[in-house]
């Protein structure tokens, strides 16, 4: 195998991670991959650092640019990339030394558009902690996009993260797909996009990823706003279903919308209900506002499921939150809420 493979890594203060994280992408067996660093704006010396490695490595470029976002920054990467396969890290995350190597294999082998991981590690700033953490189980998996983004992507509401996945870049470039500018889960709609246009994709059975866990990162931050973004993938993933054979589909999209936008409002809920920066009141006001919401409403006369879990825990807790809203019994909602915040449930 002769192909390259392009890493880009978006670079947005996390001069701190950098280092380790390309040293990830250098030290893969597979040697034929160009890293494109991406400084969107970084105020911290990151861009300096950027700079130094791509002075000591042939095989890494960088491109500076203002701030635009993680979308902009991974979309600059995607016209600068090179490869015949790209793929996308965050630049506090790390890679499996034989990660490129493996997937690279799977791709080649089985002539797919992509190669999707099952599961990842989470790692912590402060603790030796390694926990390993599923996306979704081979059982669940389906090669074909369409059954793959209905029963993962939306119905369980899973496997979202695009870093570590292996794309075939010009199925990318030919189609148009970017990242969207000035959303949240930039991922899911991406990922939406590649699904509507692949026709294979294939497994990888190990874990792709050691993600970090960490105050301040994009993951770990609350979205005043993110209810707006709930609304927006329920109306993506309305797109997606019409553009598909209903013949062939039918079975996979009875219930998938419902179940996702469900899920979705329900963790904003417990987001919302944590946020100590508003009173109790304050939260359970603006719950019941979105859990009173037209669109929400008129999917629960759907055959709405319980969201996939690792947890049974946070299935319980799905499950009895979707009875509560079925007999309009809003503030014991939002106390269950509350209390799952209270205890990190989700």
């Amino acid at each position: 195998m002769t192909d390259l493979v392009t890493i880009v890594i978006p670079v947005y203060k996390t001069e701190k991670y950098l280092s380790a994280c390309v040293d990830s992408a250098l030290m893969q067996t597979y040697k034929n991959i160009e890293i494109v660093l991406v400084d969107d704006g970084s105020p911290d010396n990151a861009p300096k650092l950027c700079d130094d490695l791509a002075d000591n490595y042939d095989s890494i470029s960088v491109i500076h640019k203002e701030n635009g976002g993680l979308s902009s920054a991974r979309n600059e990467g995607i016209k600068a990339a090179k490869g015949k396969y790209i793929m996308f890290l965050d630049s506090d995350d790390r890679l499996p030394q034989d990660l490129v190597e493996d997937m690279l294999r799977i791709i080649s082998e089985e002539k797919s558009d992509a190669v999707i991981p099952d599961s990842y590690y989470k790692v912590y700033e402060n603790k030796d902690d390694q926990i390993l953490s599923y996306h979704f189980t081979e059982e669940m998996f389906s090669d074909d996009p369409k059954i793959f983004a209905l029963e993962i992507l939306i119905r369980k509401g899973r496997s979202r993260r695009s870093t570590s996945v292996l794309y075939n870049l010009d199925l990318i470039k030919n189609n148009d797909i970017l990242y969207p500018l000035g959303r949240i889960s930039e991922d899911f709609f991406f990922s939406l996009d590649f699904f509507s246009a692949a026709e294979k994709i294939s497994l990888y059975k190990k874990p792709s990823l050691f993600n970090l866990k960490r105050e301040g990162s994009i993951s770990s931050s609350y979205y005043e706003n993110f209810f707006d973004t709930v609304l927006e993938m329920d109306k993506e993933v309305q797109k997606f279903i019409a553009r598909i054979d209903k013949d062939k589909y039918g079975k996979y999209i009875e219930g998938s919308r419902e179940t996702l936008l469900y899920r979705n409002l329900l963790i904003y809920v417990i987001n919302v209900m944590g946020a100590k920066q508003h009173s109790y009141k304050e939260r359970k006001t603006r719950c019941i506002a979105m859990l009173k919401n037209e669109t929400f409403q008129e999917a629960l006369h759907s055959d709405v499921g319980t969201p996939y879990f690792e947890g049974n825990f946070q299935k319980i807790y799905m499950g009895i939150s979707l009875k509560l809203i079925k007999m309009r019994m809003y503030s014991l909602t939002c106390f269950l809420a509350y209390i799952a915040a209270r205890i990190n449930t989700v």
